[in-house]
């Protein structure tokens, strides 16, 4: 292969990766060419893509990328995947395909240019999604001001409450005597 085509590969590469600083490798080796189809397919229509490598032109992009640690896991066959929503619903998109196929093994990837291995790879899908992460932070951020409208409201519902109180008339004394001496 010539100089100029494995820079040309190279240079795709790059660009089809764009800003994602987040790629996990795979080594597809036992899966059937209509499962590979099939996996691909259904990860395109999630906004996932899949680029089957060849190892030390990959060395050298994810390298320039800031993500020379990926290395160690370049070697075999190797297939990089990136995209989707976020980090977190990448590896869980993956880690559940790996498992229904049975034959892909996750060699390893990074997440925002940290390299990582398989084990913390499973770690990752245990995290809540992004859109969860966001509801908490505004959760928390309005949870100082619904403190505060709260503890407004509390003296007027007490001072609201004494004021009913006031209202109701009392009970007469007089009523519970009867009741007593019928009693006796």
């Amino acid at each position: 292969m010539s100089k100029y085509v494995k820079e040309m590969m190279m240079d795709q590469l790059k660009t089809d990766m764009g800003a994602s600083r987040s790629v996990l490798i795979l080594d597809l080796k036992g899966l059937d060419a209509i499962a590979e189809h099939a996996l691909r397919r259904d990860l395109r229509g999630k906004s996932i893509k899949m680029r089957a490598l060849k190892n030390t032109l990959a060395r050298r992009v994810f390298s320039d990328l800031g993500m020379s640690g990926l290395d160690k896991y370049l070697a075999g066959p190797s297939v990089a995947v990136w995209g989707g929503a976020g980090p977190a619903e990448l590896a869980k998109e993956i880690s559940s395909r790996v498992k229904t196929l049975k034959k892909p093994e996750i060699k390893g990837g990074a997440v925002d240019g940290v390299v990582i291995g398989p084990d913390q790879v499973e770690d990752i899908t245990k995290l809540p999604s992004r859109e969860a992460l966001i509801g908490r932070v505004a959760q928390l951020a309005l949870a100082p001001a619904q403190r505060i409208v709260a503890l407004a409201n509390a003296p007027a519902a007490g001072l609201a409450a004494q004021l009913q109180t006031l209202a109701e008339p009392p009970e007469t004394p007089a009523a519970s005597d009867e009741t007593a001496t019928a009693a006796e």
